[in-house]
Order: structure tokens, then sequence, then C-alpha cells
């Protein structure tokens, strides 16, 4: 289990859409759905979660986490004020699978220590506000990194998350493979032989566990290993197919074209001029 949650937090990319520290007497938010998780902290004062058929009731140091596109109400019944500390995101591996989804995160949390965490939103929080450079930038997203890893340090130390059980062991597996070094070669039909299944099963079961195919995965990582290649090396664009498991220029050129809308000679052309 430690090795596929440290696999996810290492592949998993995090988009923060919006966040803010808010202090309210009067919350009616029924009947909503987002496209991104919603997690809102509880400092102080009380509200109630409506979710999945179930009634919460919550107070300080209670944290709900709620799943994208998941019909929720989130309101409060009395007038006494209440301070929320909140966030809107996104957390997904190669921009496809959700992460958490993965880990079986629980709606409803009490943290221990809510001090510590209460530090670190407040630094991603006031660092927002200082985002002039480049330094500082990378500080805003840094600690809203930390905040991530300190959420689910607590969680998984409280025994609050785990890896989603109904996902099959093998489909674990081949997750794990798609998503290692070597994956370039890899196709449906040495999955099939390896793993004793259909070609036509293992694609089905596994988009219904991750969300996506393991072909369309697979691609997707290749094309996000490339795009790293061509910003961040001097590698020439032989070199970068050759790494990606492509055997000619034009075999390579042709698969990131139809995925990245642009040729790899456009697209690091793009990325260079924008860096500097």
């Amino acid at each position: 289990m430690q090795q596929c949650l440290e696999q996810i937090m290492q592949m998993a990319n995090l988009e923060i859409e919006a966040y803010d520290v808010e202090t309210r007497r009067e919350m009616k938010t029924y009947n909503r759905r987002m496209g991104c998780y919603v997690m809102s902290y509880l400092k102080s004062g009380s509200a109630v979660l409506e979710i999945n058929g179930k009634t919460y009731e919550t107070g300080p140091g209670s944290i709900v986490i709620i799943p994208e596109n998941v019909l929720h109400s989130h309101y409060k019944l009395d007038c006494k004020p209440a301070t929320f500390l909140w966030w809107h995101f996104c957390f997904r591996i190669q921009h496809t699978v959700d992460a958490l989804k993965l880990l079986n995160f629980p709606v409803l949390s009490y943290l221990k220590d809510r001090e510590g965490f209460e530090n670190i939103f407040y630094r991603f929080y006031d660092s927002s506000r200082q985002m002039n450079k480049l330094s500082e930038l990378l500080m805003h997203r840094a600690c809203g990194l930390e905040l991530m890893a300190y959420l689910v340090e607590e969680l998984i130390a409280d025994k609050k998350i785990e890896l989603n059980a109904r996902i099959p062991e093998a489909f674990w597996q081949i997750f794990q493979e798609i998503n290692s070094e070597e994956n370039q070669k890899l196709s449906l039909e040495i999955l099939s032989v390896k793993y004793h299944m259909s070609s036509v099963y293992i694609s089905n079961r596994f988009k219904y566990y991750f969300g996506t195919s393991p072909m369309v995965m697979k691609n997707q990582i290749i094309l996000e290993r490339a795009k790293l290649m061509l910003q961040d090396s001097d590698m020439t664009v032989s070199e970068i197919a050759e790494k990606s498991g492509f055997e000619s220029i034009p075999g390579f050129t042709h698969f990131f074209t139809r995925c990245a809308q642009q040729s790899p000679s456009r697209f690091r052309e793009e990325n260079r001029r924008l860096k500097a």
C-alpha cells in the first residue's frame, strides 16, 4: 500500500482554482455540484453538510472534502459567526485520473493538529498577495503542495485514507506498469497475456476503475514526458523520439502533433520563448 501511495503522490499534479478565508454568519449553499474538489476547514463556529444521503454536523477543527461533481448542500443553522478556510482544487494524475478517488478520502474528518494545518494555510493564503516575482509564484505553489502533503499525512496517520479496496490488485499492478519509466512498448496484448485476461476486459475494467483506458493513460504519460524533455533539455527531437519509444521521427512527430495540436519543434520554440 505504501508504495502505491507514494507513487500516486509523486505522479499527481495539484491545480488550485480558488481559495479564501471567510467569516460568515449566513451560509446557504444547496444542491451544488462543482467541477473540482471543495475543501472546507472550519476554524470556529458550526455548519451542516448533506452529501450522499447523509447529514453531518461539523464543528471547529473539522475538514470537509467534497469530490468533483458530487451533489451536496453546505449551510448554517444559526447566525453565529463561523470562520472557514477553503480552497477549490484538482489533484490529477497525467491530467486525467482523479488521484484522491484512488485513495478513498473521507468526506469529513477532524484534524488533530489544528494549529499546524492553520499555519500552513495562512502561509499559503498570504503568499498569494506577493506573486510579483517568479520566486514568489513558486513559493505560493510550494505552500499549496505543503498543504496537501500535510493533509494526506495527517489522514494516513489517523488511518482515515486507504487505497480504494474495490480496485483489484491486478489492476493496481497494471496501473503501476503504465506509469513506470519503461512503458513505451506496453500494449493491451502484452497485458492480456501477462494477466490472463482479454484485452477488451482489461480496457473496459481499467477505464471503470481509473476513469480512462490504459492506452489513453499510457499515451498521455508519454506525451507529458516528451513535453518536459522538449522544455527542459537540449536533447534533439530525434533523441526525444527514441527515448519516448518511437522508431522514427515522423512517427513521434505525428503522435505529438495529434495529441498536443502542434509539432514538437513548435512546442519547444513557444515554451522557450515564454521562459525567456
